[in-house]
């Protein structure tokens, strides 16, 4: 009996969501009946151009229980970080009731309270990056003629300088927003992938249901559909068809 799963760079809690992005540390499985067909590495980098594919894991053994063992088994010891891939599905699945009474899991692919419950953690930030000392620099800068004192803070730099503070200008706080997708507020919905707009199912003003399609985003040849995250009105919409989006970049604002 043989089984392979696809090591792909997706996002099961979001709908399969393409997650395109650089390898950390990459460490294959090995031993009697493990096959893997890949062609990635340690800092590789899945591209949003092209399939989300990283890898080709097959295994066979002598029966059906057995073969699900021996994948289970090699993907806990398949080490990719710093990439959202599938392994936790695949390994959610193949230890699930239906798999056991070898059913087709459908109602669990479709079940999307289900594959939130595979959402990855957050990451937070380690100690020594709350911690990170800060220093403060005064400059005199001149503009149209006229010298202004200014005093800048930030952590130290390798070469002994100060990196410029969030908070240092009226255009850091919107520059922070569009790259990074995790500050967003209730009221927003922020794309979940980098990616080309294909379709806008909402105009500016419209009332929305909690659920309805806002905009269907293509990426790595897959096409997604972007859901309003509450019911309410979309005060806002910052997308178009044809344009590109980022990850965390602001699609709309329901209030």
């Amino acid at each position: 009996h043989a089984i392979e799963c696809r090591i792909n760079a997706e996002d099961a809690s979001k709908n399969f969501a393409p997650a395109p992005g650089s390898i950390g540390a990459y460490s294959e499985p090995t031993g009697p009946g493990v096959r893997i067909d890949s062609g990635v590495g340690p800092g590789g980098v899945v591209s949003p151009m092209y399939d989300p594919m990283v890898a080709k894991l097959i295994v066979w053994d002598a029966d059906r229980e057995q073969a699900t063992a021996r994948m289970l088994r090699a993907l806990g010891e398949f080490e990719i970080t710093e990439l959202k891939t599938l392994i936790p599905f695949h390994k959610a699945l193949l230890a699930s009731d239906q798999w056991a009474a070898a059913e087709t899991c459908r109602d669990l692919v479709e079940d999307k309270k289900w594959l939130k419950q595979l959402a990855f953690p957050k990451v937070e930030p380690s100690d020594s990056e709350e911690e990170e000392p800060k220093i403060e620099r005064d400059y005199s800068v001149e503009v149209s003629g006229k010298r202004f004192e200014v005093k800048v803070i930030g952590a130290v730099l390798a070469g002994g300088g100060a990196a410029a503070s969030n908070g240092g200008g009226r255009g850091a706080p919107k520059r922070r927003e569009r790259s990074s997708g995790g500050a967003a507020s209730s009221e927003e919905l922020p794309s979940p992938l980098q990616g080309t707009v294909l379709k806008v199912a909402v105009e500016q003003g419209a009332e929305v249901e909690e659920g309805a399609l806002i905009c269907v985003i293509e990426a790595m040849k897959m096409e997604n559909e972007i859901t309003a995250h509450r019911s309410g009105k979309v005060e806002e919409l910052t997308v178009t068809e044809g344009a590109s989006v980022a990850a965390g970049e602001k699609i709309a604002k329901i209030v």
